[in-house]
């Protein structure tokens, strides 16, 4: 469990930082995604249908997290606004803190360490900060 929560605060950190003002709220919601994932998943034991259960509830309910973070914009008149979408890689990242949690729990720590590696990496590339 420790290691979910070192890896949403990795992620968690890196979003939190990604606007022009930072946002603390945003780091706790990835440790507390990643955190929560893993424990549900040890907390179904070894039997590997409860867990497959367990897995697709947690992918089905980090879903609507992540919807909540893409906002949809529109500015001017109704007739000619033109929809922005926002957030959609804060909403991937939550997935993605959710899928190493699960790894944590289900799979290897080790592979969960190299997603976290290449998604900061992916992360550190996806522009300037703006909010």
């Amino acid at each position: 469990m420790g290691l979910a929560v070192l890896c949403g605060m990795a992620v968690g950190f890196n979003r939190a930082q990604h606007f022009r003002h930072p946002q603390p709220s945003r780091l706790r919601m990835h440790v507390l995604v990643g955190l929560s994932a893993c424990l549900m998943v040890l907390a179904a034991g070894p039997d590997l249908e409860a867990r497959s259960r367990v897995i697709q509830g947690v992918a089905t309910g980090v879903g609507f997290l992540g919807a909540g973070e893409i906002l949809v914009d529109r500015r001017g008149s109704q007739e000619d606004a033109t929809p922005q979408i926002h957030g959609l890689t804060s909403a991937a990242s939550i997935w993605f803190t959710a899928a190493l949690g699960v790894t944590v729990a289900a799979a290897s720590p080790l592979m969960a360490m190299a997603a976290l590696l290449l998604a900061l990496l992916v992360l550190s590339r996806s522009g300037h900060a703006h909010g």
